[in-house]
């Protein structure tokens, strides 16, 4: 094996590991993400649900909620 076989394929390993690194991370990212819009939009419709059972004279109604 020549001197640039050997070097092109540790270049290739190096790679390979980069990218594998880099998919863990993406995923975790993405498993992040997910829960964090899953959050917001609870917090969303607390909010609506909230504003639904407000009554005119400014209490709140739980059992709406």
């Amino acid at each position: 094996m020549t001197d640039t076989e050997q070097q092109l394929l540790a270049q290739q390993q190096e790679l390979t590991e980069r990218i594998r690194v880099a998919e863990e991370s993406l995923m975790r990212d993405k498993e992040l993400y997910l829960k964090v819009t899953g959050a917001l939009e609870c917090v969303n419709i607390i909010a609506q649900r909230k504003q639904q059972g407000e009554s005119s004279d400014g209490t709140l109604d739980l059992a709406g909620i």
